[in-house]
């Protein structure tokens, strides 16, 4: 088995989390929603554990 590196995986995760959040703020200003830390706070989390997830299968799964 190979191994995966996780600076790589950690970075994408990050990026993702980033973009995702950056996104969602858009959604929110155009359909006229107040702006909430505590939810951009889950999403951050929630988009970074699942593009790190996500990168992590998919890095796996090329490096066989």
């Amino acid at each position: 088995m190979s191994k995966v590196d996780k600076k790589q995986v950690v970075t994408a995760a990050l990026v993702g989390g980033i973009i995702f959040c950056l996104i969602v703020i858009g959604i929110d200003y155009l359909l006229g929603r107040d702006f909430s830390w505590s939810r951009l706070t889950f999403y951050f989390i929630f988009a970074t554990i699942m593009y790190g997830y996500l990168t992590y299968r998919n890095f796996k799964k090329h490096k066989k």
